[in-house]
C-alpha cells in the first residue's frame, strides 16, 4: 500500500511540477541576446584585406581585353570539336582496315568554360587551396600516414583525409583501395592564413627553388606548385614541434581561382608575392 502510494505521489509531483518547455517562447536568432545569435566575422585578414582593397584594382588593368579580343575568346570556348573516326580515314586505303572492328572514335577536345562578360565582378580570386601529399613508405605500413596527416593539420588548421590508390600496380605492389597519402581542403580565412605563412616564412628560407614554372596551369587558371620534404619544416607549426613528426615529406599545393586563363592566375599568384620563373612568352589572351 505504501509502495502504490509512493508510485501515485512520484507520478503525480513529476505531471504536475515539471516544465514544459514547449510553452517557453523561443527568442529568434538574430537577436543578440539569443543563444543561437552568431556575430559572424568582425575583420578581414592581411592578406583577404589586400585583395580587395588594392591587389582587385590591379588585376582589373592587368588582364583587361578588349572588345573584339574578349569576343574571339568567347567564340573559341563555345566551338565544339566533334569526334574524328579513325576509320574513316584508313578504310578506303588501308587494305588491312577491311573487315576489322572500327576502333574507338578519337578526338572530343576539352573545352574550358565560356566566361562572362569582363567587369568589376569578374576580376580574379581565390576560390580554395588544396593540399596533398603522397607517402609511399604507406605501402609497407599504413602508421607512415600518421606524420604526413599531423604536419597538414599543424599547417592548415584543417583535418585531412586519406587518399586511395584507384587502380593496381604491380611493380609498386600497389593495390585498389590501399592508403597513399592525404590532402585537404582549405577555403576561407585559414585559407589566407595558410597563403599569409607560405609567402612570408616559407618561400624566402627556401633554398635552391627557382618558382613556378610561368607555363604551369590547367589552361582555367587553376595553378599547381610542389615543394620537397625540407619545406615542410619550415613552417613556424612545424619548426617549434619538430620532434613530433619523425618523417618529412613533400607536398603539392593547387591554388583554385575564379580566373578563366592561366595568365590570369599567374597574374593572381603574382600579386600574393608568389614567384614564377621566366622563360618563353606565353600569350596573354588565349
Amino acid at each position: 500500500k505504501q509502495f502504490h502510494l509512493y508510485k501515485h505521489f512520484h507520478t503525480f509531483s513529476v505531471a504536475h511540477y515539471e516544465p514544459h518547455h514547449s510553452h517557453i517562447p523561443q527568442k529568434p536568432a538574430n537577436l543578440p541576446n539569443s543563444l543561437d545569435f552568431y556575430p559572424g566575422r568582425s575583420s578581414m585578414l592581411r592578406m583577404e584585406e589586400y585583395h580587395h582593397s588594392t591587389l582587385a584594382d590591379d588585376l582589373m588593368i592587368l588582364t583587361y581585353r578588349d572588345p573584339e579580343a574578349e569576343q574571339k575568346f568567347i567564340d573559341k570556348r563555345k566551338k565544339k570539336y566533334l569526334p574524328l573516326r579513325k576509320s574513316v580515314l584508313t578504310m578506303d586505303t588501308n587494305p588491312y582496315a577491311k573487315n576489322r572492328p572500327r576502333p574507338k572514335p578519337r578526338g572530343n577536345k576539352n573545352v574550358g568554360p565560356v566566361p562572362p562578360r569582363q567587369s568589376h565582378r569578374t576580376a580574379p580570386e581565390l576560390v580554395k587551396i588544396v593540399v596533398h601529399c603522397m607517402m609511399k613508405q604507406s605501402l609497407l605500413s599504413k602508421q607512415h600516414l600518421l606524420s604526413g596527416i599531423m604536419a597538414l593539420q599543424c599547417i592548415t588548421s584543417e583535418r585531412p583525409t586519406i587518399v586511395y590508390s584507384r587502380t593496381d600496380v604491380s611493380r609498386w605492389k600497389l593495390r585498389k583501395g590501399m592508403p597513399i597519402g592525404c590532402k585537404v581542403h582549405i577555403q576561407g580565412p585559414p585559407m589566407y592564413t595558410f597563403l599569409d605563412k607560405l609567402t612570408e616564412i616559407v618561400l624566402p628560407r627556401l633554398r635552391e627553388w627557382q618558382g613556378v614554372s610561368i607555363s604551369s596551369g590547367d589552361q582555367n587558371g587553376n595553378i599547381t606548385m610542389g615543394f620537397p620534404p625540407s619545406a615542410l619544416s619550415l613552417f613556424p607549426d612545424i619548426e617549434s614541434n619538430y620532434d613530433m613528426f619523425p618523417m618529412m615529406t613533400g607536398f603539392h599545393v593547387v591554388f583554385h581561382t575564379t580566373a578563366y586563363t592561366d595568365y590570369e592566375g599567374r597574374a593572381l599568384l603574382s600579386g600574393f608575392q608568389i614567384p614564377f620563373t621566366p622563360g618563353k612568352k606565353i600569350n596573354r589572351t588565349f
